[in-house]
């Protein structure tokens, strides 16, 4: 009889053991896919690399990868470029900023870059770049009005570049969406 309770309490014991780890398991694969989902408040990786964050409302990256920078931006930059901050926050629409620097090597290439994917220099239009001690300082901006065709640009953005002492290109992005 003893034998008995003793065999009947140890499959009572193992069942139940078997159950929380099946719980916990599954708990940890929800736990883990939480942020790919969308849930608010859990964390997930980009596909560029980026770590990102859900909220109520959408999701913010930071720091982000150059893949990312590129991505949002819609521009393509050399691969040496070193992204030195920058963050992505995307709800019904977006906004990327970002502060890049170019090796000397490559700072050619990311200016053709640049002037490729915002247009030419401009004058009398502020950037979110401080431009003390560069030279060859070039800003470009988008226009709040319509474009040629009367169409309003879906994205607007401010756009600093300058070359420093060392002949590196430091670039400083803002990119929203209208």
């Amino acid at each position: 009889m003893a034998t008995l309770r003793r065999s009947k309490a140890v499959r009572v014991l193992g069942g139940t053991a078997l159950m929380l780890a099946f719980v916990a398991v599954v708990l940890a694969l929800l736990v883990r896919q939480a942020g790919d989902w969308g849930v608010p408040y859990f964390s997930f990786t980009s596909d560029n690399g980026s770590p990102c964050r859900n909220d109520l409302t959408g999701f913010t990256c930071e720091p982000l990868t150059l893949a990312d920078v590129q991505l949002f931006g819609d521009l393509d930059l050399p691969e040496d470029t070193v992204v030195l901050a920058g963050s992505y926050r995307a709800t019904h629409d977006y906004r990327m900023s970002a502060q890049l620097r170019v090796p000397a090597a490559s700072a050619g290439r990311a200016g053709s870059a640049l002037r490729e994917a915002f247009g030419p220099c401009r004058d009398g239009v502020s950037t979110p770049l401080v431009t003390t001690g560069l030279r060859k300082v070039c800003a470009m901006a988008s226009e709040e009005g319509a474009d040629a065709s009367g169409e309003l640009p879906s994205r607007l953005f401010a756009v600093g570049s300058g070359l420093d002492r060392s002949g590196d290109r430091l670039i400083a992005l803002s990119v929203r969406s209208r």
